[in-house]
């Protein structure tokens, strides 16, 4: 009956905590891309972690004898560093948009000054002084206009940005280049202006974050603090987990809290919008264009032509 009481307790928990979120509006991140463009796999940016993972939950399986407290042990050990540190992602994220928006404004003072005399010269002098953040993306991008052209080479450039911010600057970088024309430095300088309201936002819920980050250590740190103690100090009445279906009880609750340290987990990721720029080959000059001109960031700049 207990083990009953504790099962359905967790589900219920897990409902409300689902139920509420989805009534309050939470925006879960979208599930992250395969790395096809060089960028490290899952495995392979969480080896260390597997590493002492596997131990761990070997351990705690041979100690107890319960299959579901190793997998448990394990699961902590994983999902601990991300749950400690959750705002590393989004202080990575905010330092990129905010050398993007410096970058922006490098592009911007120099047109706007005369200089640079053209397109090509001002991202190559603005590429040599670029933020850390996006250096080599900026030097990668005035390496390539050369070979590749300047439309493909900010195309691949606004890829490895992967985020709409870039491509609203690729795109405006392009369409100055397909056509010519004035005002491309005031057009640069109200997007960097818009970049910098986007980082001053993400601080804002940085800053958030940090105190919930401090709730969720407290509650980590108690729920495992009290099964080792109950482990160890309370045999008796731990020992109907040691029956089958007291493995099976065990697993669900298990299961339960790896899903609430997961779902936490993925919510303490930036939430990125949706690129719009599309790549070279899937694209044509006249479908490019047309997604200039229907982007609703661009109504109302002036100056594209």
């Amino acid at each position: 009956m207990i083990l009953l009481i504790a099962v359905g307790g967790m589900l219920v928990l897990t409902g409300l905590s689902l139920g509420i979120a989805l009534a309050a509006g939470v925006q879960m991140p979208a599930k992250e891309p395969a790395p096809a463009d060089g960028r490290r796999s899952w495995l392979s940016r969480h080896w260390r972690e597997l590493l002492v993972a596997l131990p761990v939950g070997v351990v705690a399986m041979l100690a107890t004898g319960w299959v579901a407290a190793g997998f448990g042990a394990a699961a902590v050990v994983l999902l601990a560093p991300t749950l400690l540190q959750p705002s590393v992602a989004l202080k990575r994220h905010i330092a990129r948009l905010q050398a993007l928006s410096s970058w922006t404004r490098r592009l911007s003072d120099l047109l706007g000054s005369g200089a640079a005399q053209t397109l090509q010269d001002a991202i190559t002098r603005a590429a040599a002084a670029s933020p850390p953040a996006i250096a080599k993306e900026t030097q990668t991008l005035a390496s390539r206009m050369g070979p590749q052209g300047v439309e493909p080479a900010l195309r691949q450039f606004a890829k490895e940005i992967s985020d709409p911010v870039g491509d609203h600057v690729a795109m405006a970088l392009i369409v100055r280049a397909r056509h010519g024309g004035v005002g491309l430095a005031d057009v640069l300088a109200q997007l960097a202006g818009d970049v910098d309201e986007q980082v001053r936002m993400r601080r804002d819920i940085l800053a958030e974050q940090s105190k919930q980050t401090s709730n969720l250590r407290g509650i980590l740190a108690i729920t495992v603090g009290a099964w080792v103690l109950l482990t160890v100090f309370a045999h008796t009445y731990m020992t109907p987990y040691s029956q089958p279906a007291g493995q099976v009880a065990l697993g669900v609750i298990v299961a339960g809290f790896g899903f609430t340290l997961t779902w936490f987990a993925r919510l303490s990721r930036p939430v990125l919008g949706s690129r719009f720029l599309e790549d070279v080959a899937d694209t044509g000059p006249a479908d490019a264009t047309s997604a200039a001109r229907s982007d609703p960031h661009d109504q109302g700049r002036g100056g594209w032509r």
